[in-house]
């Protein structure tokens, strides 16, 4: 397996930099291949694993981490590994080793308001939720408890996705067998000058802001006169010292307090030292706390180190509660000092040391990491402009991509809306741009979504609207430079939206594109090849994608009277039914049109339902200009098509231009006779099953007006095509358009 390990900066003495070395060094033991990727490398480089010095500058971390990120993703798209593993928050890990605690937290808790404007604040926010937010499929290992509730209250990250792993002490922080002061601890205190009646207070740990560095030098003023005259304190740990040394001076302690910088010889200053203290304002771990309980050696801690619950179990120190009052942590500092219960404390301490879990952090780190490559799940991207629960496209889309989840591939979706449920197990991203106008709106999410990709990579992307950079396009929309020289006149071919449109409808079909094409209809693919010249071998066609719940069932006639009773349509009332989003291009204005030419008593009993996604109010207006508004009802969006259906008489769908046309089979299926144009793609299904009637083109209003007035008349008419669409329903090739869709999917990634 080859497993990359990402790290902004790795030195040492590093905390984290350090359980990087364990985890690779077990990885590599078992024959995995290792490459990291360091912001800037400090110290020896394993010769048996791949290091890069990710070549990036800049004067602010913030932009350098992102000038990383993005440096790292181009080098993995030709260079890829199994299972990217991050030692520090970005986008596009596998694998997250939590060791840092929740920005966020901090941001909202410790840090003002003006803060939250900074660029700063939005990149390192934008990395975390890039990790924890709960759609991302990031693997979290934790070494503490800690943080995981300040992740799960600001992301809602699912908690089977945070993994605990044990700590992972280096052994040879044990204090030596024989005598009450090791060897090694003696040899230092000679070296430093420190007599056998003074008292080492050791401050351990890179990240002195953090580790609070300033509350353990107010602590060592506050000693006792006779106390502070025999105490040292040092200071242990690879950061920038002055601000503290300056601290110290001020305070008047720095002739007792002594900087080391990062050391390799930790071992020696734990046995050297009298007592740890550990005051962090937030410490997700805290190694040090365990590195001194083995070493004999007491220690003073707050209570929100991940670690200081080993202290307080085994009673082998002083943990200080939260809120930190610093008064009383000065009071326990003496307390740690020059308390009886020392022997005590320290033997229970050392106690720990038995304990061979604490010592494995490694090796679980290792088998998480091998189960998660195991499991791993090739991703597909999805790409949909908006997603709502009653759109056809979106209902396709869904089909889709539920196919490909149960085919075992993960689903990512990035929309600029979602309405409804997510499905379990999607990752739906809603791409945060806007505008006041939809084609800008459009060009942002494409190139959002790009960057995006370059960071997140999928094994294949297929787009449901036309973009730029797709694998496989779903052709549900019709020719967009039909419809802009068909339908519009030529001044719109000099608008701004047109050309956004034609490029990204150029970016699919184009001969130097390798997009795949899924037809839904073989007369689709004339209008491409014309304008475009693309292609006859990308073009692959694709079943419809009935659902067979649409079909007539047992239960149809009560459902139809419990439809028209909820509804107060009349036994003697004939009901239209116009479904679809999108009422211009489905031509709700020629359905209006024909209802208000029948004569005046068959039109006084009879009503349209209009069920769709769009804004009716144009339509509206008609119908009040052609004196049949009280002749409609408008149903924004529902989920009980099935109840319209049954419920129904008729479906008229005179749709100018329209790809498929999906409406039309349902109907047919559950036994409504049909009315359509044949620029709907699935008209012919209609003509094959003799279930209704197709306008030909060219349309001609007169013709629609008569063979509604011919349908509305003569109900025996309406029964046959009933009958005709039931019995084509149960024998038709109709419903397998998502797993033919799904193995053209998989056809592609095989190439």
């Amino acid at each position: 397996m080859r497993i990359a390990f990402c790290i902004f900066k790795f030195f040492p003495h590093g905390g984290i930099p350090r359980d990087l070395m364990k985890i690779a060094r077990a990885c590599r033991q078992r024959g995995h291949q290792v490459r990291i990727y360091a912001g800037r490398w400090e110290g020896e480089r394993p010769e048996d694993m791949e290091v890069i010095e990710v070549p990036v500058r800049s004067l602010v971390n913030h932009a350098r981490y992102q000038r990383y990120a993005d440096w790292v993703q181009g080098h993995l798209r030709d260079h890829p590994v199994d299972l990217l593993v991050g030692m520090n928050k970005m986008p596009g890990l596998d694998v997250y080793y939590a060791g840092d605690s929740c920005y966020e937290e901090k941001a909202q808790t410790q840090r003002g308001s003006l803060y939250r404007l900074l660029p700063r604040y939005r990149q390192f926010a934008r990395f975390e939720r890039a990790v924890f937010d709960p759609g991302v499929a990031t693997e979290i290992l934790t070494i503490s408890d800690v943080q995981v509730p300040y992740f799960r209250k600001h992301y809602g990250t699912a908690p089977e996705r945070f993994h605990p792993l044990p700590p992972g002490i280096e052994r040879d922080r044990q204090l030596p067998a024989g005598g009450e002061r090791a060897a090694p601890g003696a040899e230092l205190r000679a070296e430093q000058g420190v007599a056998d009646d003074e008292q080492i207070v050791l401050f351990l740990g890179s990240g002195f802001i953090k580790k609070g560095l300033d509350r353990a030098l107010l602590a060592f003023r506050a000693l006792p006169p006779e106390q502070y005259r025999r105490t040292w304190l040092y200071v242990v740990g690879k950061d920038n010292a002055e601000p503290f040394r300056r601290m110290a001076k001020r305070l008047g302690v720095y002739p007792r307090v002594r900087f080391f910088g990062g050391r390799d010889d930790v071992p020696r200053f734990l046995a050297a030292a009298d007592g740890m203290v550990l005051p962090a304002y937030d410490e997700n771990a805290g190694m040090v706390i365990l590195e001194a309980m083995i070493a004999g050696l007491p220690a003073l801690v707050t209570h929100n180190c991940g670690y200081a619950r080993y202290l307080q179990q085994a009673e082998a120190g002083l943990v200080a509660p939260l809120p930190f009052d610093q008064q009383a942590f000065n009071g326990q500092l003496l307390e740690l000092l020059t308390s009886p219960h020392r022997p005590r404390w320290r033997r229970n301490g050392m106690a720990l040391a038995a304990d061979d879990d604490i010592y494995r952090l490694a090796e679980v780190a290792t088998d998480r990491l091998e189960e998660f490559a195991a499991r791993r799940r090739p991703l597909i991207a999805f790409l949909l402009y908006k997603y709502f629960p009653f759109g056809g496209l979106q209902r396709d889309f869904l089909r889709v991509a539920r196919t490909c989840q149960a085919r075992g591939y993960a689903v990512r979706v990035y929309t600029l809306s979602w309405e409804g449920e997510i499905p379990a197990g999607f990752d739906v991203v809603e791409v945060p741009v806007t505008s006041l106008l939809n084609y800008q709106r459009y060009r942002r999410f494409a190139r959002w979504v790009q960057h995006d990709l370059s960071w997140r990579p999928a094994v294949c992307v297929v787009g449901f609207n036309k973009l730029p950079g797709l694998d496989v396009y779903y052709a549900a929309d019709t020719c967009f430079e039909e419809k802009a020289r068909e339908l519009r006149r030529s001044g719109y071919r000099y608008t701004r939206r047109y050309r956004l449109f034609s490029r990204f409808e150029t970016a699919v079909f184009a001969r130097s594109s390798e997009t795949r094409i899924l037809l839904i209809t073989e007369r689709q693919k004339a209008s491409f090849q014309r304008y475009y010249a693309t292609q006859e071998e990308r073009f692959r066609l694709l079943p419809p994608g009935v659902s067979p719940d649409r079909r007539r069932g047992d239960d149809a006639a009560a459902l139809r009277a419990e439809m028209r009773g909820t509804f107060g349509v009349g036994d003697d009332e004939l009901l239209l039914l116009f479904i679809g989003s999108g009422f211009i291009t489905k031509g709700l204005d020629r359905a209006l049109l024909a209802l208000a030419s029948l004569p005046v008593a068959l039109r006084g009993r009879v009503r349209l339902f209009i069920v769709g996604q769009d804004s009716p109010s144009r339509f509206l207006d008609l119908a009040e200009q052609l004196g049949i508004a009280d002749r409609l009802q408008v149903f924004p969006g529902r989920d009980d098509i099935p109840r319209f259906l049954q419920g129904a008489d008729l479906l008229i769908h005179p749709a100018y231009m329209e790809s498929g046309g999906l409406v039309l089979l349902e109907a047919a299926i559950a036994g409504l006779p049909v009315i359509a144009t044949d620029a709907c793609g699935f008209a012919p299904y209609i003509e094959q099953a003799a279930a209704g009637v197709v306008i030909p083109t060219p349309f001609r209003q007169a013709e629609l007006n008569a063979a509604l007035l011919a349908a509305l008349e003569d109900p025996e008419q309406r029964r046959r095509w009933s009958e005709n669409g039931v019995a084509f329903g149960r024998q038709a090739d109709i419903y397998g358009m998502a797993e033919r869709a799904t193995d053209l999917i998989e056809e592609y990634l095989g190439e």
